[in-house]
């Protein structure tokens, strides 16, 4: 039989938190950056091939700005499975102890 594992729910909460900020940094400083991502029109000059490389620099940014919001969805789910392993793990805590007092379980001298 596998050994029990145990976990921390205030320190599953704390990291919940901490990556909760992580994404929201990460969301902070793309909106941050978006309006140096993109170069301008006007950098491609006037020539015959400008504007593809407009179009391109444009399709990489949309590329970019997709990735970002699927890399940040991920540490928010990871954020909503950490809430709730802390929640299951409080819940079994209680209901071990409600056992507990129930069938006066506990410590007993030999």
């Amino acid at each position: 039989m596998g050994d029990e594992v145990r976990a921390d729910p205030q320190a599953l909460v704390r990291l919940a938190k901490t990556t909760l900020g992580g994404a929201d940094g990460m969301t902070a400083a793309w909106s941050a950056a978006q309006g140096g991502v993109t170069p301008a029109g006007s950098a491609f000059g006037n020539s015959l091939e400008g504007g593809r490389g407009a179009a391109a620099a444009t399709e990489a940014a949309a590329a970019m700005d997709d990735t970002w919001r699927q890399v940040t969805a991920v540490y928010e789910s990871d954020v909503d499975k950490l809430y709730r392993v802390a929640f299951a793990y409080q819940q079994a805590d209680r209901e071990a102890a409600e056992r507990q007092r129930r069938t006066g379980g506990g410590p007993r001298a030999i």
